[in-house]
């Protein structure tokens, strides 16, 4: 596993995908495939922002379960691994002519995103002082 990525231009392009994602949804038509897109793309470059501000390398992959194990797992719920999983294969999967209907609407997608990058931030905290490890 190797570090692939700047932590600048990955925090700056995860800003971009988040916006992208905001402006589509403000669209008078649909993209439900490139809304998803973008919040995966959001989720995964904060996680491997994350991880490299930590110093854990991580393998070359766009699979958010796979990036999610490499978290401290201690606050890490099951609900946070299917967003992970389920985030992953709407986006990924979009590529490849797959398509899965998302079980919730695209704002509640970006709320649940923004949550999402939000845990993962959380997950290098001392349990018992709350400061940041």
């Amino acid at each position: 596993m190797a570090q692939y990525d700047n932590i600048e231009v990955l925090e700056l392009r995860a800003g971009e995908d988040l916006s992208g994602a905001e402006v589509l949804l403000e669209s008078e038509r649909e993209y439900p495939t490139l809304i998803l897109f973008h919040l995966q793309q959001f989720v995964e470059k904060m996680m491997k922002v994350s991880l490299q501000k930590h110093g854990v390398n991580y393998p070359r992959t766009h699979d958010l379960s796979v990036l999610l194990e490499l978290f401290p797992q201690e606050k890490i719920s099951e609900d946070d691994d299917v967003f992970a999983h389920l985030l992953s294969q709407f986006a990924v999967g979009s590529r490849y002519g797959e398509y899965v209907e998302p079980p919730w609407s695209g704002r509640d997608m970006l709320e649940k995103a923004k949550e999402f990058v939000e845990m993962i931030g959380t997950l290098w905290e001392d349990p018992d002082t709350g400061s940041k490890i």
